[in-house]
């Protein structure tokens, strides 16, 4: 499983654009159960910390983010096709391979 995508903000004060790349959001494991995972988008000198958590049962993202800035544009989505990964077919390695 993995974070694509981007979520786009903007600074309400100057009017400053920014889109986070799913790329630079770490993830953390928000709930032991697996029901809820985390990605941080940390602070930086021009932007806030960002909080994206998943919701596995609802399939959605609640964002977090500090007073003074507003969504634009959440394009922010799980690839979970690491999930049906099958090494053997996917590249071949059982094809004339004898033991």
């Amino acid at each position: 499983m993995s974070l694509m995508g981007f979520y786009a903000i903007r600074n309400e004060d100057t009017e400053e654009e920014y889109t986070l790349d799913a790329d630079d959001f770490i993830w953390e494991d928000a709930n032991q159960s697996g029901e809820q995972y985390r990605f941080i988008h940390v602070e930086t000198e021009d932007l806030p910390e960002v909080v994206a958590t998943f919701d596995v049962d609802a399939e959605e993202f609640v964002v977090q983010m500090p007073a003074g800035y507003e969504e634009l544009e959440d394009g922010l989505y799980i690839n979970a096709d690491e999930d049906d990964y099958d090494s053997d077919s996917e590249y071949g390695y059982d094809d004339g391979y004898d033991d």
